[in-house]
């Protein structure tokens, strides 16, 4: 999601401690600036290549906000996250994980986190909201390191300031969720064709009343949305694969049918490397069609979803026409 920023240099508990306190007194109630900078804090604060948030979905683990270094990459660490350690993290929510030389651990020398990523040193925390595991906040180094009793404290108290943020958010979603499952819950019983009978997903007319919400809190955060464009026959099974990849999305998510045999799926604050790992995951659900996608801001320059849904048509189309399984069109 960023690269670290470069922050000042503390060591020992109450430098540590007094970073934290000016992480706070920055974001105050921000999530979103919480997560940027209290990674970049730990990237550079710990002096490792990357610090990430992984939460656990539907559709397995997932890395929803991260800071690394220019030196360092994410590569594969967006398609495979529970290749990272986190698994075992969950698995054992009441205490950290961590590996200082994972090439000379036997238990770990030859997980994937080491042979597939390069991961030598890691540290990381479970996220824990009501009780239950949903997630992980670690870091990870390509050479050996000790991580010191300070270092790990710190490590543990992001962690929890970033559970209480999450279920905040959460509740705040959960919240706006319901009022607009109750909108369009009227909507629906005042007009029956906000949903398609041929595919039983909803259509146009649903899309427009659920972008008032999604456009609202979408200007808020700054975030892009992934839009994905592609087309199928209603064939037999097809309305059960459609069926099928809506219960496997995640709770903002909206799947439509935008016209016939041509569907439009949607992914609030999500970049375009998040939608490629979730359109990935789809394809072994609703198969495989060559697909158009675009990311889009919606700000003062881009505040309808017309000239979005044009991009994503033009990537659709070029993407039928190479036959390519995915082709993006960033405008």
């Amino acid at each position: 999601m960023v690269v670290a920023k470069p922050v000042k240099r503390r060591t020992g508990t109450s430098d540590h401690l007094a970073s934290l306190s000016d992480l706070l007194h920055d974001s105050q109630t921000d999530a979103a600036r919480l997560f940027e900078h209290g990674l970049a804090l730990l990237v550079q604060a710990l002096g490792v290549d990357r610090a990430l948030l992984t939460r656990v979905t539907g559709l397995g683990y997932e890395v929803f906000w991260w800071s690394v270094t220019p030196r360092a990459s994410m590569d594969g660490i967006f398609e495979a996250p529970e290749k990272g350690f986190c698994p075992f993290v969950i698995a054992h929510p009441d205490r950290p994980l961590t590996i200082p030389d994972a090439a000379k651990e036997p238990r770990w020398r030859k997980a994937p986190g080491y042979l597939d990523l390069g991961i030598r040193a890691y540290a990381g925390v479970a996220l824990q909201v009501g009780g239950k595991a949903i997630g992980t906040l670690c870091v990870q180094h390509h050479a050996p390191r000790l991580f010191t009793r300070a270092e790990l404290a710190l490590l543990r108290t992001m962690g929890h300031l970033m559970a209480r943020t999450l279920e905040s958010e959460n509740l705040k979603r959960e919240l706006q969720a319901a009022l607009d499952a109750l909108e369009l819950s009227s909507a629906i019983v005042e007009d029956s064709a906000l949903l398609s009978r041929r595919s039983g997903l909803p259509n146009r007319r649903y899309l427009d009343i659920w972008l008032r919400s999604s456009l609202f809190m979408a200007r808020r955060r700054r975030e892009p949305m992934a839009l994905a464009l592609w087309s199928q026959p209603m064939v037999a099974g097809t309305k059960g694969r459609l069926a099928a990849a809506v219960g496997h999305l995640r709770g903002e998510d909206l799947l439509v049918e935008l016209s016939t045999d041509q569907y439009l799926l949607l992914l609030p604050h999500t970049s375009d490397s998040g939608a490629e790992v979730l359109l990935s995951r789809l394809r072994s659900t609703v198969g495989n069609h060559p697909t158009g996608a675009t990311l889009w801001l919606p700000d003062g320059k881009d505040m309808t979803l017309k000239s979005a849904l044009r991009r994503a048509a033009k990537a659709f189309t070029d993407a039928n026409r190479d036959a390519l399984p995915l082709l993006w069109n960033h405008g």
